[in-house]
């Protein structure tokens, strides 16, 4: 007998790739990477929150799954929504061998909130948002509305329902107390109103209440709406804290996807409370005789595992104690009758992985099963698994599998996908950072020099790329648990669902903490494979990889047929004169390349035929397509929650110091308003004198409009903005006329023509007849537009296509019978984005060209009286350090004592990543000597 399970015993020294050739399930795995290999991209800040008016620095990592650089990608996008998923601003960032950066001028009316930033590459939406980069933080607005709240609650159930215990105190940045305020309170669930109260705060500003609360489940996102009755632009948001609430989410998950019936077996299992983080719970395992058949606590952040031998016919349930309280209870997940098993240990030996397969009776067959192990990088192994005798075990050296996540898959021997399990096998490659300084202190406005010093796991020099950020203490508040480049790549990127820390398991790892991130790996997915998708027959991916400046398209004929041998000229339109010419190949496509860097440019595609003559063919261009605004994200607690005397709320006055400073200190904007002004009248004139005769001002629909909502379609802000704005039939064709039924649609205001499309003071008359006659009216003193059914489409493609963010203003005119819109764009291109007989003009994002960021330079003798305030004093997105390993850089010290911190991140782009952070002391010069 014990030779049998000798021979049973598997034991194999390394892993072996099967050829492809004679594997059909490694022949659609590795096709499947061929086609759709992996992008991931990180982002690097130079501080974790922000007040409006602040500039946002980033540098951007996009490096392939085996943490190489990409070369597939030379663009991506970086954009900025609010706590309301509504998209704020973009940049379209070049980039040089994966590596870009950029920023972001946050403009001084943001509102306070949670605002998320996201980053993707053209190519990734081909893995929906798996790998987009997204991390949200707060930035905070300050004025003379702010209130700060220093609040006490807590949550009781009280006659079994929950209950809010409040007290609040309000005040202004000076600490003064809004007392004797009539205030209105939201109970909020999201952006849904549950409830709302009136209060008065007492003469120091307090209210103190009970609010009854509705039943919480996990992950739940309360929140109490302060607002003034009188004055409605002072408001705040207190997040509700359900730290103490007795509900949470327990989930299991047995190793390999199931329990199996007479097979020992591990279950993970998470513990989440009301608040969305993990929390402590001990208790045990129950048959339903009650009798304990194993037990169960957490070990970090409410994860933990036990072993439990399941019997058929037998159900089983946890039973345990949550905060202190008494004991609850949660049914198990059913186990299976019959099935196959999957159970890996990688911490028992440092060198060895343990990999052990078992089957119940029906699952034993003469084919082998296979043991899929694969990377994000691209990594397949396979092993063949023999089950005929019920088990199988392997022992594996760790050392053939890269460094991070390796995910198992077993396949029956139809290809059926059985049990799964990842696992962080090896943290072998590392980058050590060194940060030295000259000097322990320095006085304020001194000179500071950094010497920056890379090396890798054997401790020689590397080089590598680096992003460098120096902030103020007193006004930059370091987040203890801030992710980083590491615990992104390594682990972030592959894992789905939020992760507590992530950075904490790669900060100085042990035992401890690797048993911590098995457990992470059992009980959350993993971003990975979709089955369905590899194993079925070969796809096409429906987004390109962005390679070079470049317009594709195709040219069609009748019945959508591809044309050949067409030949197109391409023209820029705008400031730079580019022209370049390509003809159509057999299947009608067509390219340019190597086009120039521009500004703001947009591109007029012509198709010519041997004559020269402009033909009736369709001209299609692959434009690019921006991901869908769906932002997922908890709201952070605002920096003026309980802030009486932290940083952030430092930070905060402070920039209430510089607003008066730039106040105080000379500037253009009066000026400026006054030019804007006379402008706008100058402009109102030439418009009725060389127009409409009959035109006065109406409505003006502004920038800051515009910018509130700027994806929204021209269409869908004109009917809000323009009351009876949309398509009909019926107008006046004069000013003492009735309105009556024509045979062609057009847009009107209620029963009025919208006469005269205006862009960048072109009629869009001119697309659609060439001609711009002074009032382009007919004898009869009619619009053309009333007569001539081709301006309508003209129009309709313009409202259609163009975005709010694509327009500088809009001015409505009124006239005895007509409507005029005047339409100011971005691009000043006017209407010629509207579709012509072969020509198409396309308008590509704009790469978004970085400002440079400014340190002041202090001397002996500059003596400046103008205090410096700066939070972040240094960052710099391009840090190279030699072959060496060595980067040298400096900047300049500010006004206030104090300290500083360092953050350097950066990657070899071979598979290293490192993390450092430290400090610099600011003393005053006196203090010094």
């Amino acid at each position: 007998m014990k030779s049998s399970i000798y021979l049973c015993l598997i034991l194999i020294a390394s892993s072996f790739k099967i050829n492809a050739q004679t594997n059909s399930l490694v022949q659609k795995i590795d096709n499947y990477q061929k086609i759709f290999p992996k992008e991931i991209i990180y982002l690097s800040f130079d501080k974790p929150n922000y007040k409006a008016g602040d500039t946002l620095w980033f540098k951007s990592f996009l490096l392939n799954a085996d943490h190489t650089a990409s070369l597939r990608t030379d663009k991506i996008y970086v954009e900025l929504f609010n706590d309301s998923s509504q998209f704020v601003g973009g940049r379209a960032i070049a980039l040089n061998y994966g590596l870009g950066y950029g920023d972001f001028a946050l403009k001084k009316d943001l509102p306070n909130g949670t605002y998320t930033i996201r980053a993707y590459s053209n190519w990734q939406q081909n893995f929906e948002s798996d790998y987009f980069f997204q991390k949200s933080f707060s930035i905070g607005n300050v004025g003379e509305h702010t209130w700060l709240l220093n609040a006490y609650q807590k949550v009781k159930t009280i006659n079994k329902k929950q209950v809010l215990d409040l007290k609040v105190r309000l005040s202004n940045m000076q600490n003064e107390s809004a007392g004797l305020r009539d205030v209105e309170i939201y109970l909020m669930d999201n952006r849904n109103i549950l409830t709302k109260a009136e209060f008065q705060t007492s003469q120091n500003g307090l209210i103190e209440t009970q609010i009854p609360l509705p039943d919480f489940t996990a992950n739940s996102n309360y929140s109490l709406y302060f607002v003034d009755k009188k004055d409605k632009n002072k408001k705040a948001t207190l997040p509700i804290i359900l730290d103490e609430v007795d509900k949470l989410d327990l989930q299991f998950m047995p190793e390999g996807g199931y329990m199996v019936n007479g097979i020992y077996g591990r279950v993970a299992f998470k513990a989440i409370g009301a608040n969305g983080v993990g929390v402590k719970i001990s208790g045990k395992v129950i048959n339903s005789k009650n009798e304990t058949v194993a037990h169960l606590s957490t070990t970090h952040n409410g994860m933990g595992s036990f072993y439990l031998l399941p019997q058929k016919d037998e159900t089983y349930a946890v039973s345990y104690t949550f905060n202190g309280k008494k004991e609850e209870r949660v049914d198990l997940p059913a186990q299976k009758n019959e099935g196959t098993t999957l159970r890996i240990d990688h911490l028992s030996k440092p060198d060895s992985l343990l990999i052990y397969v078992k089957a119940s009776e029906s699952k034993r067959e003469e084919q082998n099963y296979q043991l899929i192990a694969q990377t994000t990088g691209g990594y397949t192994s396979t092993l063949p698994v023999n089950l005929k005798n019920g088990f199988a075990t392997f022992k594996l050296p760790k050392n053939n599998y890269p460094d991070g996540i390796v995910h198992f898959t077993l396949f029956s021997p139809k290809e059926e996908a059985l049990n799964e399990r990842q696992a962080f096998l090896n943290f072998n490659k590392k980058l050590a950072i060194q940060v030295k300084t000259e000097n322990d202190e320095y006085n304020p406005r001194d000179s500071i020099a950094l010497t920056l010093s890379a090396f890798a796991e054997n401790a020689l020099p590397v080089s590598s790329t680096f992003s460098i950020s120096v902030t103020d203490d007193q006004q930059v508040k370091q987040n203890t648990n801030d992710n980083t480049i590491l615990s992104y790549f390594l682990l972030q990127s592959e894992i789905k669902g939020n992760i507590e820390d992530a950075a904490w398991y790669f900060d100085h790892p042990d035992s401890a903490k690797f048993s911590a991130l098995d457990h992470l790996l059992l009980t959350q997915g993993w971003v990975g494979y979709k089955w369905n998708d590899i194993l079925k027959t070969k796809s096409t991916p429906a987004f390109k990889a962005e390679k070079g400046n470049l317009i594709e398209g195709k040219v069609l004929g009748f019945l959508n047929k591809p044309l050949p041998n067409m030949n197109l000229k391409l023209l820029a339109l705008g400031k730079t004169m580019y022209v370049a010419d390509t003809v159509t190949n057999k299947e009608g496509k067509f390219l340019f390349k190597d086009l120039p860097i521009l500004d703001s440019v947009a591109y007029s595609i012509k198709i010519k035929n041997a004559k020269g003559n402009t033909t009736d063919a369709t001209i299609i261009v692959d434009e690019f397509t921006a991901a869908k605004d769906n932002i997922t994200f908890k709201p952070l607690t605002p920096w003026y929650v309980n802030s009486d005397s932290t940083t952030l709320l430092n930070y905060f006055k402070l920039a209430n110091q510089r607003k008066l400073l730039d106040q105080s200190s000379p500037k253009m904007d009066g000026n400026m308003l006054k030019e804007v002004e006379i402008q706008s009248k100058a402009r109102e004139s030439e418009f009725v004198s060389k127009t409409a005769w009959d035109a006065r001002f109406y409505k003006k629909i502004s920038k800051e409009e515009l910018e509130k909502n700027p994806r929204k379609k021209l269409i869908d802000l004109l009917k809000e903005q323009l009351p009876g704005f949309g398509i009909g039939v019926s107008w006046s064709s004069s000013c003492v006329g009735r309105y009556t039924a024509h045979k062609f649609y057009n847009y009107v205001v209620g029963s009025r023509l919208v006469s005269h499309v205006m862009i960048d003071k072109v009629n869009t008359h001119m697309v659609a007849t060439g001609i711009d006659d002074n009032f382009n009216q007919d004898m009869k003193q009619r619009s053309m537009t009333d007569s001539i059914p081709d301006v309508f489409p003209i129009n309709q493609f313009i409202f259609t296509t163009l975005n709010a963010e694509d327009v500088v203003d809009i001015v409505v005119y009124k006239g005895c019978s007509y409507f005029y819109l005047d339409i100011t764009t971005r691009s000043g291109k006017g209407p010629w984005i509207a579709p012509a007989k072969g020509i198409y003009v396309h308008k590509p994002l704009p790469i978004y060209m970085a400002k440079e960021f400014y340190s002041p330079k202090y001397s002996v003798t500059n003596h400046s009286s103008t205090p410096d305030l700066r939070s972040t004093l240094f960052w710099d997105a391009n840090v190279v350090a030699d072959e060496n390993g060595k980067a040298k850089l400096s900047f300049y010290a500010a006004d206030k004592p104090g300290t500083y911190t360092i953050r350097v991140e950066g990657t070899d782009m071979l598979g290293r990543f490192g993390y450092y952070k430290g400090k610099i002391t600011i003393k005053n010069k006196t203090e010094s000597k």
